[in-house]
């Protein structure tokens, strides 16, 4: 994974790099070794031990070197590990091991184990369960190891078939979950993400887990370097389906799909939803006075529809939905929705959808009540996954 360079890093002054495990020494990227500008790194150990390593050069480029082979029998690391190099500044390195299961492991331990104990609260963990994906592989990056997901994920949360995902560019896409038989795949929704970010099969992702079925994903570039989404102007480009996101658009002037398309031969809101071509998704940003609303759907199966709270929307009582996206699961006229909690609760809530002669839809009554008891904030992202027309799962990702 060496380079001569680094097009794109994540960061101009704290890079991290990607690279497979070595003992003898380790080759790195040469932007790295730039940054850390000294010849002698203070790399960060097992128990906060601090090992003086050798910083060089060669006709292949920068590597770590005298000093790196103790570190690295210390640390316990094996082959076809790998190793995520983070520079803190001024020389210091802090070191990610990840197992040939590909998860976060702790640098010291004697045989594999997971980083943190299994638990779904990490407000006091020092490092969240992470897991690297690396490409090629059939799967292109699709599968969640088996043992991440025994050790960190409850079932109850696997039931709901869907989880958050955050890429580089802070865009929050839902992502439906398939399961078969004991693997867990990331599925409808996956290939739009991975589009959006520029993601090929020459890439590798770190995806962290930040509790409560939400992901954020950093990407590594084949020469090791941690890189931005290439689509920096927010825009996702036409996939083979013909299918094209763009954040710029506004809600009302984004033609959807053909009325043959919207049709279905029993007239039947759920086989209309089921005929529709998957992985249809539109998202929009849509302006007034005061606040922008980012709203993204798709309609499945299974249909979801996600939004970003904002100032408006936490100080009104109802909550705006897209036309079209209420017309194809149903909603075609006023009518009760229950709300339930797919986290694990019990909790329900009844809510008054509102469908207006002029064609736009609200959640009204009662609205209000569900910001209060799931505690709603700024920018907290609300999913709504459509079970059926009158019934829907709320799933909340924290900020």
């Amino acid at each position: 994974m060496a380079s001569s360079g680094c097009d794109g890093a994540a960061t101009a002054t704290h890079p991290r790099a990607l690279l497979p495990f070595t003992c003898d020494s380790l080759r790195i990227p040469d932007e790295l070794a730039e940054e850390i500008a000294v010849e002698e790194a203070l790399v960060a150990g097992p128990a906060g031990k601090i090992w003086r390593v050798e910083v060089g050069w060669d006709g292949d480029g920068a590597f770590l070197g005298r000093g790196w082979p103790a570190f690295a029998a210390a640390c316990g690391a094996r082959a076809g590990w790998l190793l995520v190099l983070h520079h803190r500044g001024r020389g210091v390195l802090t070191v990610k091991a990840f197992d040939d299961t590909r998860c976060l492991t702790e640098l010291g331990a004697q045989t594999a184990a997971p980083a943190v104990e299994a638990t779904t609260n990490y407000k006091g963990a020092s490092r969240k369960p992470q897991f690297i994906s690396v490409f090629p592989t059939k799967s292109m990056g699709k599968l969640i190891p088996a043992r991440f997901v025994q050790n960190y994920i409850p079932k109850e949360h696997l039931n709901n078939h869907m989880t958050i995902v955050s890429g580089s560019l802070g865009k929050v896409c839902p992502i439906e979950l398939e399961i078969n038989r004991s693997n867990v795949f990331f599925a409808g929704g996956w290939s739009q993400f991975m589009a959006f970010h520029g993601i090929t099969e020459a890439d590798a992702l770190l995806l962290r887990y930040e509790g409560n079925m939400v992901f954020t994903v950093k990407v590594f570039g084949p020469d090791g370097c941690q890189r931005e989404s290439m689509h920096k102007d927010g825009r996702m480009q036409r996939n083979e389906q013909g299918i094209t996101l763009t954040d710029t658009e506004r809600q009302q002037d984004i033609p959807f799909a053909s009325s043959k398309k919207c049709k279905s031969k029993n007239n039947s809101p759920s086989a209309d939803v089921q005929r529709r071509q998957k992985g249809s998704v539109i998202s929009s940003k849509k302006s007034n006075k005061s606040s922008k609303a980012n709203c993204a759907y798709d309609l499945g199966p299974p249909a979801w529809l996600t939004k970003k709270m904002n100032a408006s929307m936490m100080t009104k009582h109802h909550l705006s939905l897209p036309r079209h996206f209420c017309n194809a699961i149903g909603f075609q006229k006023p009518c009760m929705i229950t709300l339930q909690d797919s986290m694990g609760g019990t909790r329900s809530w009844q809510v008054r959808g509102l469908h207006y002669n002029n064609g736009s839809c609200q959640l009204g009554s009662g609205w209000k009540k569900v910001c209060q008891d799931i505690g709603l904030k700024f920018g907290d992202v609300i999913t709504l996954k459509i079970i059926k027309t009158t019934l829907w799962d709320v799933i909340v990702a924290r900020t």
